[in-house]
């Protein structure tokens, strides 16, 4: 029993006495063992001359014993009248009750209290007492809507029906104080209860609860206030500072959550993150944090289970932790810069200057400095529903040249401080400036302009150039919606808030959010979205839970992954100016990647317009397709995942790839843990045209760049496969210029001028020995056949070398130049067909002899007629010589795009004829001459293989024999390796050259030529001499 003693003024006649109060209980025996128990209160008043320790003597001796049994007597609350008032005192051990705190807040955290009217009972209770909230779900029982009125039968029924069994059950624990049932709501039938003990222990009540359960088959649900004791800094405290919150209990318990509601109400779980420690142990349970902020403020609470109880009991506490804030501010001068370029020196100009922080409830001391501006003026302070807004006048002088600045600074309670400075940049007469353009403000040169976002939250910024030009516009202006996302995620990862319960609600914000390109179609919002995946992954993958995304929170990140890969959004991912690479498509891949690592993946499919996931469970091997992309990996892991990026690649940066450009969508396969072999099949973005590589890369995400380390590609018959060594992130970059051969560009240029000087030779020599070579029809043919072989592939040449650095030459001309070389090759090999067409003729029809006029008119027809009209043919039908559709300005030459596809084929086909007709006559030729050895069996074999080989080397410079090698280089891509390159090298030696062979052979090889060459310059030469070192041509002499 607690009493609470009232003595009256002191002469107050009144006897002491003892006022009893049953409250309508009825004491018996619930069962054989339990009694049922009840605190009750009364009120002892005395005269104020009677000692306190007999009124302790009377009470301990003081016994009932029916129909009751009293226990104890507590004295709780000792009250003393003082003229019109009362002050009162809570006993040791004892509080103010709930009612008292309400109605006098000032009395809540003393002993003592002064009341001016008793209009509240002054009553102290124990500090053991705990009160349960419960819920009582009675399942199968039918709600009626009368349940709702307490006036109703149906009410009253159900109340009495439920009251006394739950009483008679909890009556029976020790210092049961009082239960009272407050409604009903639908649910079944939900009963909402509250009880009261004055001391009580955790197990007791979980064990009651759990035998009143079964026996009313019914689910019950408590949460008790009192049992956990909380102890929380005494308030307020510096901001930034380190606090430790922590809850006790008497008895083992089980601790479930932290939580901390603000100011607006907000509730949010309190875990480990990076601002906060969250330490649970059995009896203790601990919040260490490391920064004070606005964010920290607010009610926390504690919650403990009993360790083993098949009923739902939360055990909680709460207290407030005042923190002195510090805020956030935001200043600003109207006008950003003062125009001093078109009034007096003398002049000064009125400026306005605003600091703007967030509407709090802090009381801040603000003061103001200044520097080269005058004393601040009219003091003014304006109030919104969001902010309040500080702000004063000053004026800037016209006359100086120092940078004028104002500093604003607030002080909170406990003397801490923050300041923010803005300079005021004045446009002097002699200043160069920016014009006003639209909302942008006239601007003094290399300041930056500044203006809030209209639809956003941020700022949008421009420096106007020292040339008097504004520069490009960058807006950090965060669509509301995101810059919301982004700080609950952020909250997340500090450690306010739980994973488990805000991931959901995040990511699918985020999709939605996402879903209208043009909606984000700005830097910042990708930014911004790219920082909550990333915050995300982060806060995931730091949980102490092992937390796995579910498949609906999988399906909101890979939809909100794939449309920030929209098509409209690219020029979104582009860095502004003054930011540098910051590399924020690195961060949407590890975000992504680790995402799909920390999720529940099962063997399917997730398919978004942009991304697309897939996750296999093999037993020995698992093939995953993702965008037409095969991933083939030999593993016995539980799950592979596999993600497909669309157009990720080009956003990623190319730090040492500048050559070579993305020819295909990225893919990250991860096997949870470990690593493992892969093979992949791409799908090539753009065909790769021949002789250019293609490296099968991974993303480094230790050097921030694509890396080819341990990934080997299949080569040109292989060309969309790669082999990697290891898991990570892949794709596949294509160099943008063919693959240079060592040495080709030295070996063709020397090539080139030792031809050149031989072609001339060429001629030269044919005009020397012109009159002495020429005695028939055929010879003449022959002859001039030559000059003309001579004369273009001279003229080629020449046009070669001088269009051999498209750079360095007007753009023009390249065209002209490819124009050129396209007519002079070809007539060069009509007129190698019409020599081999003559030699032919004439070892076939030996008596017969060609007209000269005939075969001139044939010859000059077809040598220079047919190309003519090739030329001529294909300039027209490829857009009369476009760039890029008949020439390439890289080399100057024909293009090609592919088998049988560009200009190039245009000349490669009709060359390519006419070297199977000369090496078809060169055969002939052969077998001709060496008909008559064969038949009279005069030569042995090697005489013949001899001759054979001299006539080769003979006739294939000048019937172009040496071009059938470019066939090979055709055939064999340059990136197949040693071979490719022999055939190369052979291509070019034998052509760079040929204009060298042709001396050689032609005109060196030839016995009248040589003959009129010596006797021209008055050389005898030994017949035998001649004979030895050209046996095997006489034959051909004498065909001549």
């Amino acid at each position: 029993m607690i009493l609470s003693r009232e003595t009256r003024k002191r002469g107050y006649n009144m006897k002491t006495f003892i006022l009893l109060y049953f409250l309508g209980l009825t004491c018996k025996k619930v069962s054989a063992m339990d009694n049922s128990t009840k605190v009750y209160y009364m009120e002892l008043r005395t005269e104020k001359s009677i000692p306190d320790n007999y009124i302790s003597d009377i009470l301990n001796n003081f016994k009932i014993d029916n129909p009751v049994s009293v226990d104890t007597f507590k004295i709780t609350t000792d009250c003393v009248p003082l003229e019109n008032q009362t002050q009162c005192t809570c006993e040791l051990g004892h509080i103010w009750s709930e009612a008292v705190c309400q109605s006098s807040p000032n009395c809540c955290q003393q002993k003592n209290c002064t009341f001016k009217n008793l209009n509240t009972k002054p009553m102290c209770l124990p500090e053991t007492r705990v009160t349960v909230d419960g819920l009582l779900t009675i399942p199968g029982e039918v709600y009626y809507e009368s349940l709702s009125n307490p006036q109703s039968a149906e009410y009253m029924a159900l109340y009495n029906k439920l009251l006394p069994q739950m009483k008679a059950l909890y009556s029976t624990l020790n210092s049961f104080d009082n239960i009272r049932i407050t409604g009903f709501s639908r649910g079944s039938v939900i009963v909402h209860f509250e009880l009261t003990f004055n001391n009580i222990s955790a197990d007791d009540l979980a064990i009651k609860t759990a035998e009143l359960q079964k026996t009313l088959n019914a689910t019950f649900t408590l949460e008790t206030t009192g049992l956990v004791e909380i102890t929380v800094p005494e308030g307020p405290v510096k901001y930034g500072s380190t606090q430790t919150i922590f809850c006790q209990t008497k008895e083992d318990m089980k601790p479930i959550k932290w939580a901390l509601t603000s100011s607006q109400n907000k509730t949010n779980d309190v875990t480990t993150g990076t601002e906060s420690t969250v330490t649970p142990t059995s009896r203790n349970f601990t919040v260490v944090l490391r920064q004070a902020s606005e964010v920290w403020e607010g009610l926390y609470m504690c919650v403990f289970n009993p360790k083993s109880s098949n009923v739902t009991i939360n055990h909680r506490a709460s207290a407030t932790l005042d923190i002195a804030l510090l805020p956030q501010i935001d200043i600003s001068s109207t006008p950003q810069f003062p125009d001093c370029s078109m009034v007096n020196n003398e002049n000064r100009i009125l400026v306005t200057v605003q600091c703007e922080i967030n509407n709090i409830a802090e009381n801040y001391k603000v003061t103001w400095s200044t520097t080269h501006t005058e004393s601040p003026l009219n003091n003014r302070t304006d109030v919104t529903s969001n902010s309040i807004i500080y702000r004063i006048d000053t004026t800037v002088s016209c006359r100086d040249s120092e940078k004028p600045t104002v500093t604003c600074t607030f002080m909170n309670v406990l003397s801490q401080e923050r300041n923010a400075t803005v300079n005021i940049p004045v446009i002097y007469k002699n200043s160069n400036y920016c014009n006003a353009d639209g909302d942008w403000p006239k601007a003094k040169a290399e300041f930056q302009a500044v203006l809030k976002c209209k639809d956003g939250i941020g700022k949008r910024k421009r420096l106007c150039l020292n040339n008097r030009y504004w520069n490009d516009e960058i807006s950090n202006c965060v669509n509301v919606d995101l810059h919301d996302i982004l700080m609950d995620s952020q909250n997340l990862a500090i450690g306010l808030g739980s994973v488990e319960k805000n991931a959901g609600d995040i990511f699918s914000r985020l999709n939605s959010s996402t879903f209208t390109p043009n909606s984000i179609n700005t830097y910042a919002n990708i930014n911004a979205s790219v920082s909550i995946l990333s915050t995300m992954y982060n806060v995931i993958n730091a949980s102490q839970n092992n937390y796995t995304l579910n498949d609906a929170q999988l399906k909101d990140a890979l939809s909100s992954s794939s449309n920030l890969l929209d098509g409209a959004l690219d020029k979104s991912w582009e860095y502004p100016s003054d930011i540098g690479n910051t590399s924020m498509a690195e961060r949407y891949l590890l975000s992504v990647e680790g995402l799909v690592k920390q999720s529940d993946v099962q063997n399917i499919t997730y398919q978004h317009t942009n991304v697309e996931l897939n996750g296999c469970k093999p037993e020995t091997s698992c093939e995953n397709k993702v965008f037409n992309v095969t991933v083939i990996m030999k593993t016995s892991s539980n799950l592979v995942k596999t993600i497909g990026f669309k157009s990720l690649s080009k956003y990623l940066p190319q730090k040492e790839q500048n050559d070579s450009e993305p020819n295909s969508i990225v893919v990250s396969t991860t096997i949870g843990k470990g690593s493992g072999a892969i093979s992949i099949d791409f799908q090539l973005i753009n065909k790769r045209p021949r002789n250019h590589m293609i490296q099968c890369v991974y993303w480094d995400f230790t050097k921030h760049q694509w890396s080819d380390k341990g990934c080997k590609w299949g080569g040109p018959d292989k060309e969309n496969h790669c082999e990697c060594n290891h898991l990570s992130s892949f794709t596949t970059l294509m160099s943008k210029n063919p693959e240079i051969i060592p040495y080709m560009n030295e070996i063709t240029y020397a090539g080139l001028a030792v031809s050149i000087v031989s072609l001339l030779c060429c001629l030269v020599i044919e005009c020397l020995v012109w009159k002495s070579v020429v005695k028939s029809s055929v010879s003449y043919c022959r002859h001039t056949a030559h000059i003309n072989i001579c004369l273009c592939l001279l003229i080629a040449d020449c046009s070669f070398l001088a269009s051999a650095f498209p750079d360095k030459i007007p753009e023009n001309w390249c065209q002209i130049f490819v124009v050129v070389k396209h007519f002079c090759y070809l007539a060069m090999f009509f007129w190698m067909l019409c020599l081999s067409i003559m030699v032919l003729h004439q070892m076939i029809f030996m008596f017969h002899q060609m007209s000269k006029k005939v075969c001139l008119g044939v010859c000059f027809f077809v040598g220079y007629c047919c190309p003519l009209l090739i030329v001529f043919i294909t300039f027209i039908t490829y857009n009369s010589g476009e760039e890029n559709v008949y020439y390439t300005s890289d080399t100057c030459w024909l293009v090609y795009k592919g088998f049988l596809k560009g200009s190039i084929f245009t000349f490669i086909l009709p060359v390519g004829t006419i070297v199977v007709i000369n090496v078809f006559c060169m055969i002939v030729v052969i077998m001709r001459l060496l008909r008559p050895s064969i038949e009279v069996n005069t030569k042995d074999e090697k005489e013949v293989v001899k001759g054979i080989l001299k006539a080769i080397v003979l006739l294939t410079p000048i019937f172009g024999g040496t071009w059938i090698f470019g066939f090979f280089v055709l055939v064999f891509d340059i990136t197949k390796g040693p071979t490719a390159f022999l055939v190369n090298y052979a291509f070019i030696l034998l052509n760079a050259f040929q204009g060298l062979f042709i001396l050689l052979t032609t005109y060196f090889g030839e016995k009248t030529v040589r003959v009129a060459l010596l006797k021209y310059f008055k050389i005898k030469v030994s017949s035998q001499i001649t004979y030895n070192l050209f046996i095997g041509l006489k034959q051909l002499d004498v065909m001549s």
